[in-house]
């Protein structure tokens, strides 16, 4: 179970990482307001799709394989929880593994990440639609 957390953690952490380098350009590119006259979009909406396909979605892309990677066995650590705790009430926490429960975290911080990326990406896309 180490490893899995170690190999979890090490993804998550380049995913936090890319999302802390890019961030301000994200945000960045998201305050772009698009002008009247097409002609001036022209090199903001270039400006937003260069941020969407070079920051944004790589992000959003590899934070989501890593939680997809490893949601499966969080789901079945906190079901086997669920299920100990049933059975077993309060003096289920005898049996708690900060390990295990680390692993969880760490695949819903991945999830988080991903989810709030992919609004960002989301985001960006309605703006250089409008930047058309």
């Amino acid at each position: 179970m180490s490893d899995l957390l170690s190999a979890s953690s090490l993804l998550v952490a380049i995913a936090a990482i890319l999302f802390s380098l890019w961030y301000a350009d994200i945000v960045k590119a998201l305050e772009i307001r698009p002008k009247p006259h097409e002609e001036d979009n022209i090199a903001p909406r270039l400006a937003v799709s260069g941020v969407l396909s070079a920051k944004a979605l790589p992000v959003a892309v590899m934070s989501t394989l890593v939680a997809a990677v490893f949601f499966p066995d969080a789901l079945s650590l906190t079901l086997e929880s669920a299920d100990l705790y049933q059975i077993h009430g309060l003096s289920a926490l005898r049996r708690y593994d900060a390990v295990r429960t680390a692993y969880c975290l760490v695949t819903i911080l991945a999830s988080v990440l991903a989810l709030y990326m992919w609004v960002l990406v989301l985001r960006l896309l309605r703006l250089r639609r409008k930047l058309r």
